[in-house]
């Protein structure tokens, strides 16, 4: 049970017994507590016992509540003294309406005068004792102020900090020089490690960064044969000069780039079993529930597997060399719109739980979707696939669209799993085509009606003994619609 769930309940439990308290004090307490109500203290004692706990538990039920944003402390009004004036006056008659009857028929006058006198001392006593009470409020009042003006001058201090450490590394990130940049950006790292909740700003900024325009390296061989042979060898010793500066800036930048990518790599990597997850401590170093934005980027070598990932947007980015997203994880939209990968894309085991754009993108390496879990739609309209694409053993619980796609390579869908028929409406497919094993689970909708089928040329759905259909090669030429 966590602190603030104990602090509840004893509040509760104080609220309970100061209520019982004061029922005690105004009930006819003869019945309740028997002879010990001859002693005269035994009021006093059960009206500063109830004040007590009704104070113990309104500051419990005060460090109960979800703290917030911390402002300085009212100033006290003046019905609140009128309220304590009321509160103590409250105390001395209410201890003397109850007690001074008792006195009435003691005898002798003298004995009864002497009990009217401690009924007095009583009373004042239990004005006294509320008074204290009003006394330790406005002590517990003024320590929290003070408890409260030091967590804000805390606070504000280390925001300050954060602030001036973020400016700094921004800055940073505009330096020419390439140590300067990865200082900048290591800067960034720490600083969200130490700060949790600027963590989701310290992302943007690099992406931003990624996102900045940027030409790869060119190769470092002089084409002489291109240049005018008029030159002579002095301009041609300056042209390759100007050439090798800039390739040289351009291989530092890459450096940059690729330490940028390997921070937000780092820090959205979880590599626990999704099964141990719950039971296994996260890696300090995972940030979770964050959200990417990298459109336009030039991303070279990235290497994501086993990211998670809140939403991702890599629209019209462009992926150099090999690019690995295995095992990871997208919980909201993915967009790969009209992205280009230049080399071999593995997405071999990810999940994508919401939208999966990949509209318009170009696969000119081969591509993995095996193993791949599709929640949400899956849109490859248009997708132009130059190498091999592997589908193989992938899911689709929501719509599967391949309309007009391009398939130059061998492309296997084998043993894949369609909740609903995919659509290859005006897909085309040069090399060999698989979808040995692969089954639609549902052909009919709720209401009975046959969902339409486009499958590509020599593909047919047959039904399947426990429901649903396989796929089937035919020697149909065209389209086999339903």
């Amino acid at each position: 049970m966590g602190p603030p769930r104990w602090r509840r309940n004893t509040a509760h439990l104080l609220t309970a017994v100061s209520a019982s308290l004061l029922v005690v004090v105004v009930v006819s307490w003869n019945r309740l507590v028997g002879p010990a109500v001859r002693i005269q203290i035994v009021p006093l004692v059960l009206v500063i016992a109830a004040a007590a706990c009704a104070t113990a538990a309104g500051e419990l039920y005060r460090r109960t509540r979800p703290r917030q944003h911390r402002r300085s402390a009212s100033p006290i009004r003046w019905w609140w003294a009128a309220l304590a004036f009321a509160a103590v006056a409250a105390a001395v008659w209410i201890t003397t309406a109850l007690l001074m009857p008792q006195t009435d028929n003691l005898r002798p006058d003298r004995e009864r005068t002497r009990q009217r006198i401690d009924v007095v001392r009583t009373a004042l006593a239990a004005g006294a004792g509320v008074g204290a009470s009003v006394t330790v409020l406005l002590a517990l009042r003024r320590q929290h102020h003070h408890e409260t003006a030091t967590a804000q001058t805390e606070h504000d201090a280390a925001e300050r900090r954060i602030t001036e450490l973020y400016t700094k590394a921004v800055e940073q990130l505009g330096s020419p020089q390439a140590p300067v940049r990865l200082g900048g950006l290591y800067a960034l790292e720490r600083l969200g490690q130490t700060a949790p909740d600027h963590r989701q700003t310290i992302v943007d900024v690099i992406c931003a960064y990624l996102r900045m325009p940027y030409t790869p390296p060119a190769d470092p061989t002089p084409r002489h044969g291109l240049w005018p042979a008029a030159l002579s060898r002095a301009q041609l010793a300056a042209r390759a000069l100007i050439r090798g500066k800039a390739n040289d800036q351009r291989h530092q930048e890459l450096q940059v780039r690729m330490t940028a990518q390997h921070i937000l790599a780092a820090h959205l990597r979880d590599t626990r079993p999704p099964d141990e997850r719950e039971n296994t401590q996260v890696d300090d170093r995972f940030w979770e529930g964050l959200r990417i934005d990298v459109a336009h980027a030039t991303l070279t070598h990235l290497d994501f597997s086993y990211c998670h990932v809140a939403e991702a947007n890599f629209s019209h980015a462009t992926f150099i060399g090999k690019v690995l997203f295995e095992a990871a994880s997208f919980t909201g939209d993915a967009s790969f719109l009209g992205a280009t990968f230049a080399g071999d894309a593995s997405f071999l085991g990810a999940e994508f739980a919401d939208d999966a754009w990949f509209v318009g993108a170009t696969f000119a390496g081969h591509c993995a979707f095996a193993d791949t879990t599709f929640t949400g739609p899956a849109l490859f309209d248009d997708a132009r696939f130059t190498g091999d694409a592997w589908f193989a053993g992938a899911t689709f619980t929501f719509n599967a669209v391949f309309n007009d796609a391009r398939f130059t390579g061998n492309t296997s869908f084998d043993d894949a799993t369609f909740t609903d028929p995919p659509w290859f409406g005006g897909a085309a497919f040069t090399g060999n085509l698989g979808f040995e094993g692969a089954q639609v689970t549902r052909l009919v909708t709720p209401e009975g009606d046959q969902i339409i089928q486009a499958w590509p040329p020599g593909w047919v759905v047959r039904p399947a003994p426990g429901g649903g259909g396989i796929l089937q090669k035919t020697d149909t030429e065209g389209y086999a619609t339903t």
